[in-house]
């Protein structure tokens, strides 16, 4: 017996989303897909990637000048980020990423399935052993991995009992079965809003704390609460998982100026 989460669309709940970082502070964009990390430090832990040609706020510069780290905000986030990596001008929509840039950055490709550790294996916060371990991981331990394609051997994956996101080498997994990915979405249109970016009424029915993945942002939902989520319009994947779940995902297309919801609970069933 495996728990599937399980999903419903419910009346709209109108919430005010807050940003954080009030205030007049100076706009750059990002060159390309750029980490921001919890400390000036680029072995400390990833806080969120930053896609290409978004718009921070830069909160401090006076780091940059002897450490190459500025202080930055992005979407109510703060964390640090190398201030080489930003430009006082918008990055054309147009231009291709970087060859270099790693798949994690880039997020080119998902194509998720479910994967068995073959061995004991650490499970660290970035693409190689430098990494710090999160945990190690159990023979036979389940994974949702995100993409059959790896950076440096390694595949992004979220542990299906703690429910956390790391990384594993490939070496040490086996594919087990595909995960079904849905084209069209769980998200329901609520029509117009006059907020440009999508609002997202997210509801959590269940006694499980839900992380609501959507592309390069991660939501905590708490037990039994409702949120009210602010998204970048466009064609985004998204990840719903719970510790001991299997994730449901797919694609969603988030218009501007519109509002969607969607309701989470978790049921077991055979699997």
């Amino acid at each position: 017996m495996k728990n599937l989460i399980i999903l419903a669309t419910i009346f709209q709940i109108n919430l005010c989303y807050t940003q954080n970082c009030v205030g007049s502070y100076p706009i750059y964009y990002t060159e390309d897909a750029i980490k921001i990390f919890q400390n000036m430090d680029s072995e400390s832990a990833v806080l969120k990637v930053v896609p290409k040609g978004e718009a921070v706020k830069v909160l401090s510069s006076f780091f940059g000048s002897t450490t190459g780290f500025w202080k930055i905000c992005w979407n109510g986030l703060t964390g640090y980020s190398f201030k080489n990596r930003l430009t006082l001008n918008k990055t054309s929509d147009n231009d291709s990423f970087s060859k270099n840039t790693p798949l994690a950055d880039q997020e080119l490709k998902f194509n998720p399935f479910l994967g068995q550790t073959s061995t004991a294996v650490n499970f660290r916060t970035g693409p190689s052993s430098s990494y710090s371990k999160i945990t190690t991981l159990a023979p036979g331990s389940t994974l949702y991995v995100y993409s059959n394609e790896t950076i440096d051997g390694y595949y992004k994956a979220i542990d299906i009992m703690s429910n956390e996101i790391g990384w594993v080498h490939n070496k040490y997994v086996i594919y087990a079965e595909a995960i079904e990915v849905n084209e069209t979405g769980m998200f329901q249109s609520t029509g117009y809003s006059s907020n440009y970016n999508s609002e997202v009424n997210v509801e959590n029915k269940s006694s499980y704390t839900i992380k609501l993945i959507v592309d390069s942002e991660t939501f905590i939902l708490s037990p039994n609460t409702t949120k009210m989520l602010n998204i970048n319009p466009g064609r985004k994947y998204y990840i719903a998982s719970a510790p001991g779940v299997i994730p449901a995902s797919g694609y969603q297309t988030f218009e501007s100026n519109n509002g969607y919801e969607w309701s989470f609970w978790v049921s077991t069933s055979r699997h």
